[in-house]
């Protein structure tokens, strides 16, 4: 690294290197899962040689896991960033799907590797633990939100983290429907939808006191 606040030519061009490599490596591991991808098809995607891929990355693992733990540092900064700025626990909700659904709606080969990821940690394989703190930091945001709410009387008395976790099973729902069974209809109109019907289960019954 240079000396300094800017960084050197050398480490501009290694850090677009170790991008394109991994967003080579992306569309190879959604398009033929993580037993059927090889390192090979990972530089040919990304244009390098093979030697080039092992300098930044030395194995197949190293290099799916740095594709799963990247993807998965953007979507929760932007869930953070989303959430925060949000006024109102409505609208952190609304957030919180929208970024999650545009996502994922965009890049259509990390979800099929989070699906793979995510079904890894329900049979109970080694190494979950990167992956369910990946999830545990992407709802956190939003449980946070949730429990000032409750306290202000925003939502009703219920379990903050629950309701964060319930949102984000309803938002993969949307997801995976939208992208296994093809995008039908504009997708503002089914976030909006989803927000609602969210929405009627958190506020507070009127005329209710806590």
């Amino acid at each position: 690294m240079a000396t300094g606040s800017h960084p050197s030519k050398e480490d501009v061009v290694a850090e677009f290197r170790r991008r394109s490599i991994l967003d080579a490596a992306c569309h190879v591991f959604g398009d033929k899962g993580f037993e059927l991808a090889t390192v090979e098809a990972v530089a040919d995607a990304a244009r390098v040689a093979k030697g080039t891929v092992y300098l930044y990355y030395p194995s197949k693992q190293a290099i799916y896991d740095a594709v799963f733990s990247t993807g998965m540092a953007e979507m929760e900064r932007l869930i953070g960033e989303r959430v925060a700025s949000a006024e109102s626990a409505r609208d952190a909700i609304a957030g919180f799907v929208t970024v999650r659904s545009e996502y994922f709606q965009q890049h259509p080969d990390f979800f099929r590797i989070y699906v793979a990821e995510f079904a890894r940690q329900v049979m109970g394989t080694p190494d979950r633990g990167a992956c369910q703190l990946a999830l545990d930091r992407q709802t956190r945001a939003l449980q946070k939100v949730m429990e000032k709410a409750v306290a202000s009387g925003e939502v009703r008395d219920i379990d903050p983290e629950s309701a964060a976790l319930a949102v984000f099973d309803m938002s993969k729902g949307l997801i995976g429907r939208r992208l296994l069974l093809g995008n039908r209809g504009a997708l503002h109109k089914d976030i909006t939808f989803l927000t609602d019907l969210i929405w009627t289960g958190l506020k507070p019954v009127r005329g209710h006191k806590k």
